[in-house]
């Protein structure tokens, strides 16, 4: 959920790294230079350091008990030039599926429901910015979906502050569109879409990608009803 990989792309890759045209730029980031086997036909650079993953790494795998705390010091390292971010969860923890969307991850993977070799499927999907969840992840996120979907009247800000370019953006986002493929539907550069996105995020008063497709959804209800927001 910031950056790219909807609700609306829940998936597991069964991608096989012979599919892969060129190398990817492999950044895998784990504190104590453990490395998932199966990655091992990607050659990824492992690091323990946050500093040396690159905004032109094609994927980053954050890979931990509890990354999302890699997840929210790339955002604050790189911001909108973050990579695509795989999680790699060694153990599942609610709290932290929703914080690492929150702050930009592409895709949620716990390992411990994962097969080995799926992952390294996972991240060649989440470099084409596309969406990996194991079931656990996923179950996480459509929970959220539904209690905010369902909650009773809020105070927060209402999605109609969006401009037409910038509710076009929500909308191919909510549907499950990369933000590539919404480069390209609207002939913009990928940089230009991250940016615009941001500036969604700040109007919306949200964190990331997963706050404001839950808002969008929130308003779309009673619009879709022909009852607008007050």
């Amino acid at each position: 959920m910031d950056r790219s990989g909807t609700l609306a792309t829940v998936t597991v890759s069964t991608v096989d790294a012979s599919e892969t045209m060129t190398p990817l730029s492999v950044a895998l980031v784990s504190h104590d230079g453990a490395s998932p086997p199966s990655l091992g036909p990607l050659h990824p650079r492992v690091t323990g350091n946050l500093a040396t993953v690159r905004s032109t790494d094609d994927v980053v795998v954050c890979y931990s008990d509890t990354p999302a705390a890699d997840v929210v010091g790339l955002y604050r390292n790189l911001g909108t030039d973050m990579p695509a971010v795989l999680v790699a969860a060694r153990r599942f923890d609610e709290r932290d599926v929703i914080t690492a969307f929150d702050y930009g991850a592409t895709s949620y993977m716990v390992l411990t429901q994962t097969p080995e070799d799926a992952l390294v499927g996972a991240a060649i999907t989440t470099a084409r910015g596309e969406c990996c969840l194991s079931p656990l992840a996923a179950t996480t996120l459509l929970r959220r979906v539904h209690r905010a979907t369902y909650a009773g009247p809020c105070e927060s800000v209402h999605t109609d502050s969006l401009t037409p370019r910038e509710r076009q953006i929500m909308e191919l986002l909510v549907t499950g569109n990369t933000i590539a493929e919404i480069a390209d539907h609207l002939t913009l550069a990928g940089k230009t879409v991250r940016n615009k996105l941001t500036r969604i995020y700040a109007k919306l008063q949200v964190r990331g990608q997963s706050e404001a497709i839950l808002l969008w959804l929130r308003d779309q209800r009673p619009l879709a009803a022909g009852i607008h927001p007050a």
